[in-house]
């Protein structure tokens, strides 16, 4: 049995759709189990000992046809590939008369093929009630599991040798500290005073030391913030160095990003907060808790607010402070 999966981007996307993988495996054997993504995403499916080949977007046209191709995106250019390469069966989203559809599912009725139309995919989102593992279940009919993702040894020193580097002992109590969310979506992003406030008070009320992460887009704020805080900040590494920097925390707080998915997959305590996303959707594994502040508007997806004070601006320090007190 030949099965490709195509799930391209988000990076934090493909890294939680790795839970699918343990599940197909005890589903289909023998199977020879295949990844196409893409060259930005590539890196955090390295050394996953349950693909068999990894191929990037620029390398589909050496792919051949499968016995079974899984889509889970829902452009059209990677669905009308998936049509083409699924000559035996496909489940998820593909191409039909030069339009993107999809097989039976639930979680591609909130998507932006939905068959319902866009305002009722964007109506279905806030009213979804299972996680995203819980939905890849069902359109496959495989148990789902946790992440896969495993960090090498020379990663790992890579990220003992970055905390000394700091000036941060073994001793100490570290949390992560990832209250950017770039500029796609801005308005998952704690600002920069509520976030300064926070991380003084983890030092004054729980003696931790605050590793304020980020990408390259957060550097300027994240240098903000280690200026007022006196806390260190871990600058910007590749996608794996970030989760093995990721990786020397005690705990992590963060928003809906990337850095949430390395901390999940590396088992940490996480205290993670939601706005406009879902948070129905993130399995946290029992590994932590969701912060969210209580208004009707959240899981808008929106990119712009016309509140006065939006979702993330009414989200209390005092819950952020006694989520993490809680997961420690």
């Amino acid at each position: 049995m030949r099965i490709l999966i195509t799930k391209l981007g988000a990076i934090g996307d493909v890294i939680r759709t790795t839970s699918i993988l343990k599940g197909l495996r005890e589903k289909y054997q023998p199977v020879e189990l295949d990844w196409l993504t893409s060259l930005a995403a590539k890196s955090v499916l390295l050394n996953n000992h349950l693909i068999d080949h990894l191929y990037t977007w620029e390398e589909r046209d050496t792919l051949s046809s499968y016995d079974l191709v899984i889509g889970l995106e829902d452009e059209l250019e990677i669905c009308e590939l998936v049509h083409k390469l699924g000559q035996g069966k496909i489940l998820g989203a593909f191409a039909k008369d030069g339009e993107g559809t999809y097989t039976p599912s639930a979680w591609f009725d909130m998507s932006v093929i939905s068959k319902f139309g866009l305002t009722r995919a964007n109506e279905l989102k806030k009213l979804n009630k299972k996680t995203f593992q819980q939905h890849m279940g069902e359109l496959l009919g495989v148990r789902c599991g946790e992440y896969v993702f495993e960090l090498m040894e020379e990663e790992r020193e890579y990220g003992r040798k970055g905390i000394r580097d700091l000036g941060l002992g073994a001793r100490e109590k570290i949390i992560g500290i990832n209250t950017g969310a770039g500029k796609r979506w801005p308005l998952k992003a704690l600002t920069i005073e509520k976030t300064i406030e926070i991380v003084k008070r983890f030092t004054n009320e729980l003696g931790l030391v605050s590793l304020i992460l980020g990408g390259e887009e957060e550097q300027e704020r994240n240098k903000i913030i280690a200026k007022e805080t006196g806390m260190p900040s871990a600058g910007v590494h590749p996608l794996r160095y970030f989760a093995a920097i990721i990786d020397q925390t005690q705990a992590l707080l963060s928003s809906d990003s990337l850095a949430l998915h390395f901390g999940l997959a590396l088992k940490k305590p996480v205290v993670a907060f939601f706005g406009p996303t879902s948070s129905t959707e993130i399995e946290l594994y029992g590994c932590g808790i969701k912060v969210l502040p209580k208004l009707d508007c959240l899981t808008c997806y929106q990119k712009k607010c016309n509140q006065k004070s939006n979702c993330l601006d009414s989200l209390a320090v005092d819950e952020i402070v006694e989520g993490v007190k809680c997961s420690i």
